[in-house]
């Protein structure tokens, strides 16, 4: 996690996130498990990694990485004892020493009880095995659907699949849902972006958000379009109704310790995050909005059972 992007902007920070992932070989790993590139076509691949069985049916989980992160993140645990835990605001951003992989991951966990496939979005890791494939940065939205789809087609995963989704990664599923409504059996939003923060923060902070989120640098990549998200959204059917559970951090922004330049001008503020969460709750119909998660943005690192439990009720729910 090299870059993190909030409302109040974008802040470098050292990226101590574990080793890239490596192809699965045989002894190491279950007889269906996959770990590698697949071909969407064009010339272009996505890195994935699939592992569990459709126990009964149960649905395939689809892990969806927030901006500048892909499939290792949900690999991984902020370590139970780690003092960011006991911090009253999200310090995850500006101190990651305690990140590290983890049989209790949320990837591991949900691998338990069903099939679980993670991947990386172009340009989220330039370094290692298996890379994806690059593209111009920043990029929309419709472009990452169109990979999502054309991947998960080329794997021949089991449909319809309960999509997981942090930060960024919510725009994705929420389009995804709306444009594929026959594959989306359930969701998780995991502190996940949507496009109910248009009716909550003013158009220039918006504004604003939309620009940084756009910026990439040397440790991030990835640069997304909220703005050209939101309407692509809007412009959409309806959702169709699933199960979903949505979860929102409950730690601030440490705003105090971004630099200056993110600061300047009308910010979301982490309040119209709480609010637009509420809102992304009420237009899914969700069976539950959990609140009371003692965690910053990356609740699954944060709070990795906390979310495998919900993946967990949404495939029961969905099953």
């Amino acid at each position: 996690m090299a870059l993190v992007t909030v409302g109040s902007g974008a802040v470098a920070v050292a990226d101590t996130s574990p080793d890239p992932p490596t192809p699965a070989t045989s002894g190491e790993s279950g007889e269906d498990d996959f770990s590698g590139l697949v071909d969407i076509g064009d010339g272009r691949k996505i890195y994935a990694t699939c592992k569990g069985t459709n126990h009964d049916g149960s649905p395939t989980v689809v892990l969806i990485a927030g901006k500048g992160n892909g499939a290792d993140d949900w690999k991984s645990i902020l370590d139970p004892d780690d003092p960011v835990h006991d911090a009253p605001g999200d310090d995850l951003p500006f101190h990651q020493e305690g990140i590290h992989h983890s049989d209790d991951s949320v990837f591991s966990q949900v691998s338990r009880f069903t099939r679980v496939c993670a991947y990386d979005r172009p340009d989220v890791r330039v370094t290692g095995a298996d890379v994806s494939t690059a593209r111009p940065q920043p990029h929309t939205v419709d472009l990452d659907v169109n990979d999502l789809d054309a991947m998960l087609t080329s794997l021949g995963e089991q449909k319809p699949y309960v999509i997981v989704a942090h930060s960024y990664g919510g725009l994705i599923a929420t389009l995804y849902a709306r444009t594929h409504p026959q594959d989306a059996a359930g969701l998780v939003m995991v502190d996940a972006v949507t496009e109910r923060m248009t009716d909550v923060a003013s158009p220039g902070a918006v504004k604003n958000w939309d620009a940084s989120n756009a910026q990439t640098s040397p440790e991030s990549r990835e640069g997304v379009r909220l703005l050209d998200a939101f309407e692509k959204i809007e412009a959409a059917a309806p959702p169709r109704a699933v199960p979903a559970v949505v979860l929102s951090a409950d730690k601030p922004w440490r705003v105090d310790l971004l630099p200056p330049e993110a600061k300047k001008g009308e910010q979301v503020t982490f309040d119209d995050w709480l609010e637009s969460q509420q809102r992304l709750s009420e237009t899914l119909g969700a069976r539950e909005y959990i609140t009371n998660t003692d965690s910053g943005h990356d609740v699954y690192l944060y709070q990795p059972r906390m979310v495998a439990d919900a993946i967990c009720d949404v495939v029961r729910a969905s099953s």
